[in-house]
C-alpha cells in the first residue's frame, strides 16, 4: 500500500523530506504559504501541490510540518480537526518548547505525534548514520515507534523536550549568534574584498560559517528568540566577554594567558580535542581546493 505523505513547508528541510518520501515511492503532496515555492518543489520532484494546508493534510497517513518555528503551532491547530486518527504528525522544529503543547493537544485526539529534530541539513544525501533527535512528548510511544520504522538507517535518539532545548541553546543558537556577531563586526563599513587580502585560514573558515548562517536570517532569529534557554547562555556569554575584555584593556598578559590555558584545559575533556588541529588542517585544505575549483 502506498503511503500518503503531506509536507507542509517547501523550504530547505521541507524539500528534503519531500524528496525523501518521494524516493521511497510514497505519494507526496506539498503545501506552503508561498504558493510559487510549493509549485516549484512539486514540479521538481513530480509531486502534487495543495491549494492549502488543509487539503495537503486531509487523508494523509503522514504529515511533516517543516515551517518556521513561529508558525508551527498555528499550523498544527489548523490541520488537527481534519486529521484522521492514527495519522503520524511530525514537526521538525529546532526548538521544542514552542510546539509541544500543540502536539499534546493533537495526541489527545488520537493522532500519533512525534517531535523530531533532524541533525543534518537540506543537502544531506540519504539517512545512513544521520542523527534524528525525537523529543518525548507523553506516554504514547506509537509516534516514536513509527518514526523508527519510517526513518530506518538513521540514528534515533530520544530526549526530554527541556533537555533538548538546553542542549541546542549551546549547539545551535549560540554558534548562530556568535557567527552573526562576527559578521556584524567584520562587515561594518568595511570593504570585505580588501579585508580578505589579509585573511588567514582561521578567518576564511570563520567567514564561511558566518556567511552560511547569514543566508537564513529568519531561521537564525527564530532559533535564538524562541529557545528560552538561550537567554541564560547569552547572559553567561556577556559576562565572559566582559571579563576577557577587561584583561585586554588592562593589557594584563599573565592573567589573560592563564584564562586561555584554563579554557584549553576544560576543552581538553572533549573527545575530539586531540584531533582538532588535524581536522582543522584538513577542512582548510578541502575548502581551499573547492574555492580554487
Amino acid at each position: 500500500m502506498v503511503t500518503r505523505v503531506a509536507v507542509i513547508g517547501a523550504g530547505g528541510m521541507g524539500s528534503w523530506f519531500a524528496r525523501f518520501f518521494k524516493s521511497r515511492g510514497d505519494s507526496v503532496i506539498v503545501s506552503d504559504r508561498d504558493r510559487r515555492k510549493a509549485r516549484s518543489l512539486a514540479s521538481r520532484i513530480r509531486a502534487r501541490c495543495a491549494s492549502s494546508n488543509a487539503q495537503a493534510a486531509r487523508e494523509s497517513d503522514i504529515v511533516i510540518i517543516a515551517t518556521p518555528v513561529n508558525v508551527v503551532s498555528d499550523v498544527i491547530k489548523e490541520i488537527v480537526p481534519i486529521l484522521r486518527r492514527n495519522t503520524l504528525l511530525c514537526d521538525v522544529c529546532a526548538v521544542k518548547s514552542a510546539v509541544i503543547p500543540a502536539l499534546r493537544s493533537a495526541e489527545r485526539r488520537g493522532i500519533r505525534v512525534a517531535s523530531i529534530h533532524p541533525m543534518f541539513g537540506p543537502l544531506a544525501s540519504g539517512l545512513r548514520d544521520k542523527v534524528i533527535v525525537v523529543a518525548c512528548i507523553g506516554k504514547d510511544r506509537r509516534g516514536i515507534d513509527m518514526v523508527k520504522r519510517v526513518f530506518q538507517g538513521a540514528r534515533i535518539f530520544l530526549a526530554d523536550p527541556d533537555a533538548h532545548d538546553k542542549q541546542t541553546a549551546l549547539t545551535l543558537a549560540l554558534p548562530h549568534f556568535l557567527n552573526m556577531a562576527f559578521a556584524s563586526a567584520i562587515s561594518r563599513k568595511r570593504k570585505l574584498a580588501e579585508v580578505r587580502k589579509f585573511a588567514g585560514r582561521t578567518f576564511h573558515l570563520q567567514m564561511l560559517l558566518a556567511e552560511t548562517v547569514a543566508t537564513e536570517p529568519d531561521t537564525t532569529a527564530d532559533i535564538q528568540i524562541t529557545n528560552k534557554q538561550f537567554a541564560i547562555i547569552l547572559r553567561e556569554l556577556q559576562r565572559d566577554i566582559q571579563s576577557l575584555a577587561r584583561l585586554i584593556y588592562r593589557r594584563d598578559r599573565p592573567k589573560l594567558i592563564a584564562r586561555y590555558r584554563r579554557i584549553k584545559e576544560l576543552l581538553s575533556t572533549d573527545p575530539e580535542f586531540s584531533v582538532a588541529r588535524k581536522t582543522f588542517e584538513k577542512i582548510c585544505e578541502v575548502s581551499s581546493t573547492i574555492s580554487k575549483g
